[in-house]
């Protein structure tokens, strides 16, 4: 299942429908969301970003099925495997929302600082929860003219059809990401990944990517009904844990 990228939301082909005055959506790092850091926030600020992250740390505080914590029937561990900083970054995708993942245009659910390499959180997610993640490294990450994350994506939807997989599309050059679910799938690199296949560093329209190397148990890929193609890993219907690593 693709979610919440440029092939499924077609701004890449109309950013006059994202593009914001950066000068006039500075967010405020005076009050800082629980485990975000000063200067992760300060990053933020500074490319553009319209928000914190709500950094909900209960079920009952989370407006979207997203917080804190390991109490969730689905949880996602992000482990730093980087040698550097990373602040890791969860949005939730209404449905129709195709700006879900525009930073300068939607405020995402978690923003949460992961200052050196080991360190870990957990996310919960509830059941029939759609949206996506990437991360910031080193406070240098940037977004995209369009206002997405210049980097590697997570895309997930939680329940009966839990499924999830990794996006090269918004940058074919971004930083390695391996995920690995309970069920035994993994999607990384070159495994249940969404690849541009006509040489561009990023791509979006129909016809200009492909999912690769998603095969094995609970592995699934199909065609959608305008044939472009979908699938990921599942093997965590109605709950499951997934370890993230960001490399």
């Amino acid at each position: 299942m693709i979610l919440n990228n440029l092939a499924s939301s077609s701004s890449a082909s109309t950013p006059e429908s994202v593009d914001v005055d950066l000068s006039r959506r500075q967010l405020s790092c005076e009050s800082l969301a629980y485990g975000l850091s000063p200067e992760d926030c300060d990053h933020m600020s500074s490319i553009g970003m319209l928000g914190q992250g709500a950094n909900a740390r209960s079920a009952n505080d989370s407006d979207n099925g997203i917080w804190i914590g390991w109490d969730g029937p689905n949880t996602f561990t992000f482990i730093n495997a980087a040698y550097v900083p990373v602040t890791i970054v969860v949005w939730y995708r209404a449905l129709g929302d195709d700006q879900a993942s525009f930073l300068n245009a939607r405020v995402p659910k978690i923003s949460y600082s992961l200052p050196e390499r080991g360190s870990a959180v957990i996310i919960s997610l509830a059941n029939g929860v759609p949206g996506g993640w990437s991360a910031l490294y080193n406070q240098s990450t940037q977004l995209t003219r369009y206002g997405q994350i210049d980097n590697t994506f997570g895309e997930f939807s939680t329940g009966e059809f839990a499924t999830i997989d990794v996006s090269r599309l918004v940058n074919m050059s971004g930083n390695p990401v391996t995920v690995r679910v309970s069920g035994g799938c993994v999607a990384d690199m070159r495994s249940c990944v969404y690849a541009c296949d006509t040489g561009t560093p990023s791509c979006g329209a129909a016809g200009t990517y492909n999912l690769l190397g998603c095969r094995g148990p609970n592995a699934v890929q199909s065609v959608d009904p305008d044939g472009n193609p979908t699938g990921g890993c599942q093997g965590w219907s109605n709950g499951g844990h997934l370890d993230i690593m960001l490399e």
